[in-house]
């Protein structure tokens, strides 16, 4: 755990290129052996990173719904839970690292469109969960809302990763917008 813990810091501090075996070793208390007893290459410490730090929207989400019973408590308890999901940069920032390596490597390509795939159906059956409980129709494709969730809290986020503290309501009031746009009750364009 260590060792995955000091990889984490060093690949958001330094990025992966620029991080050494011998640095995360080093910053774990581990010898080079250790590490190499623990882990094939640097590369398995990154996805050990990835797999430890990828949101569980779903444990989010039911965390809520297991504090809270009344719908529309619920409700805007889910709304501001979304609104602060662009905070987390430094986990951003490690996806665009990954992202960027995947397009090098077939294993990691595959390894982070199995996690994208699963982080979509958590987030889809989220949003069937919300809609339900909220008394309204669930949404016609929930993948596609839960696509659109994931693409703006990423997008926010990227941009927020230089951001001062005066533009954080910003960021936040942005999320909230497009989650009151997606959650909104479907209006018929037949007419």
């Amino acid at each position: 755990m260590r060792l995955i813990e000091a990889a984490e810091t060093l690949f958001i501090r330094q990025g992966f290129d620029d991080t050494s075996v011998d640095d995360i070793s080093e910053m774990a208390g581990y010898s080079r052996g250790a590490f190499y007893s623990n882990f094939e290459d640097k590369d398995q410490t990154f996805l050990a990173v990835i797999d430890r730090r990828w949101p569980s929207v779903s444990k989010a989400i039911d965390a809520i719904f297991q504090k809270i019973s009344e719908p529309a408590e619920r409700a805007a308890a889910v709304r501001e839970w979304y609104s602060n999901q662009w905070r987390a940069k430094d986990f951003t920032a490690l996806q665009m690292d990954f992202t960027r390596r995947a397009m090098k490597d077939r294993a990691a390509r595959r390894h982070l469109a199995a996690l994208r795939r699963d982080e979509l159906e958590a987030v889809a059956a989220s949003v069937v969960r919300y809609f339900g409980a909220s008394g309204r129709a669930p949404a016609d494709r929930p993948e596609v809302l839960a696509l659109a969730l994931l693409a703006v809290t990423r997008g926010l986020a990227s941009l927020a990763i230089e951001a001062g503290p005066e533009m954080e309501p910003l960021y936040s009031e942005a999320a909230k917008l497009v989650f009151d746009r997606v959650s909104a009750p479907q209006i018929s364009t037949v007419g």
